[in-house]
C-alpha cells in the first residue's frame, strides 16, 4: 500500500469517507465542514488542493489527508502548509493509518517536496483525543481561536527546519510562534 494522489475520479469514494469518518465528531457535538461536504464540493477541492490517500489493491479508500497551501483559492490560515481532511474510515480505526498518513505526507510532500519550513493543522480543543495525537507526531500547540460556535480550534504547527522558519517572510506568524514559545531566541522581541 503507498500514498497516491487523489484525482475528482475518487470524488465519490472521498465524499464517503469524510462522512463516516467524521460521523464520530458529530455524535460529539463538534462539526467539522468535511462531516457533511458534498461530492461537489470535494470534486472542487481535489482539482484545487493536494489531497492523498491509502488505498488497498481493490482501489478501496482507507485514509485520506489534504494540504491546503497558502496561495491557493482555499488558503492555508498561515503562510504554511496546512493539513486538513485527515480521516480514515472506522472499519481500519486503531491500525495507525492516520498516523502513518500524516507522517509520509509531512515527510515526502511538505518537506520533501514543498520544501517548507513547517507545517500546520487545526482541530477541535474539545475533542478527547485530538490534540494529543497530533502532539505525539511532533506537533506543538501555538494559538486557539474562536471560529465557530461548537468548538474553539487549536492550531499546532510541525518544524521541519527551524532557521527557515526563522527567517519566513511573515511576521504576524512568527510573533504568533514567538510568543508561543515555539521559535526561542533574539526574535523574542518582534
Amino acid at each position: 500500500m503507498k500514498l497516491e494522489k487523489l484525482t475528482t475520479k475518487d470524488a465519490l469514494q472521498l465524499t464517503n469517507l469524510l462522512h463516516i469518518a467524521y460521523e464520530s465528531d458529530e455524535k460529539l457535538g463538534i462539526h467539522f465542514a468535511a462531516a457533511t461536504i458534498s461530492q461537489e464540493e470535494v470534486k472542487k477541492h481535489l482539482l484545487l488542493t493536494p489531497t492523498f490517500g491509502y488505498k488497498y489493491q481493490t482501489g478501496n479508500l482507507i485514509s485520506t489527508i489534504s494540504v491546503r497551501l497558502p496561495w491557493s483559492e482555499n488558503p492555508s490560515p498561515y503562510f504554511l502548509p496546512h493539513i486538513g481532511w485527515v480521516a480514515t474510515n472506522p472499519v481500519y480505526k486503531h491500525q495507525g493509518y492516520a498516523k502513518k498518513i500524516i507522517v509520509t505526507t509531512v515527510t515526502k510532500f511538505i518537506k520533501n517536496v514543498l520544501k517548507s519550513p513547517a507545517a500546520t493543522l487545526g482541530t477541535a480543543i474539545e475533542h478527547p483525543w485530538l490534540k494529543e495525537l497530533y502532539m505525539s507526531l511532533g506537533f506543538v500547540p501555538f494559538e486557539e481561536v474562536r471560529k465557530h460556535s461548537d468548538h474553539k480550534t487549536v492550531y499546532l504547527v510541525k518544524i521541519l527546519d527551524r532557521s527557515n522558519l526563522e527567517n519566513i517572510n511573515d511576521q504576524e506568524l512568527k510573533t504568533i510562534l514567538y510568543k508561543a514559545g515555539v521559535l526561542k531566541g533574539e526574535n523574542n522581541a518582534i
